[in-house]
């Protein structure tokens, strides 16, 4: 059976919410309650070797994604769903939760949850727009901002503009962070337990 290649090409998030769409089909139609853990799961199942497939053989880059993959190693998208969104579930979920348990609001959740998501993503938008350098530098500044209190400081949201900002000015798009920030707030209706 083919895998869903094509759409990958489309864009990240259609491709991500594709798949959640999906494994949630599947999890449905097999009378499985649709929780987090068991939608990433399924999501697995579904890309299980997928990076090898659509990657590993590749001779020609048509993608972003599949040229970050081709000079860095940096799976992309592929990379995401192969483990069931890992990168969500490890840090922008937790993130997410924890804010809006504490009362915050979803505009400053989410704020908050981009800013560790360009933490730890390895976003191959921006490998394609800045290489590995450009990559860093989003990395170093949100673990910096996170650091100094992120969002929730005072002037937080300032400093986030000031480097939305600079992001543009030095045309760097984080598109796949954004992507996985579309994820968690997919995932983030869904109960919690596994």
């Amino acid at each position: 059976m083919r895998r869903p290649a094509a759409l990958i090409r489309i864009k990240g998030r259609f491709f991500a919410l594709g798949l959640l769409c999906s494994a949630g089909g599947r999890l449905v139609a097999n009378g499985i309650e649709l929780t987090r853990g068991r939608l990433c799961a399924e999501v697995a199942e579904i890309c299980a070797g997928l990076v090898s497939r659509e990657l590993d053989d590749r001779t020609s880059a048509q993608t972003a994604g599949e040229r970050a993959f081709r000079r860095y190693g940096v799976a992309g998208a592929r990379g995401e769903a192969a483990p069931g969104y890992w990168t969500v579930r490890s840090a922008a979920l937790p993130a997410y939760d924890g804010l809006r348990d504490a009362g915050a609001s979803e505009e400053i959740a989410l704020l908050e949850t981009l800013l560790h998501l360009l933490a730890v993503n390895s976003d191959t938008n921006l490998i394609s727009r800045g290489g590995p350098a450009g990559l860093e530098y989003v990395r170093e500044h949100a673990r910096r901002l996170l650091a100094e209190g992120g969002v929730l400081a005072v002037g937080g949201i300032d400093k986030l503009a000031a480097f939305d900002d600079e992001l543009i000015a030095r045309n760097l798009s984080p598109g796949g962070s954004a992507d996985l920030l579309i994820v968690t707030t997919f995932l983030a209706r869904l109960p919690r337990r596994s």
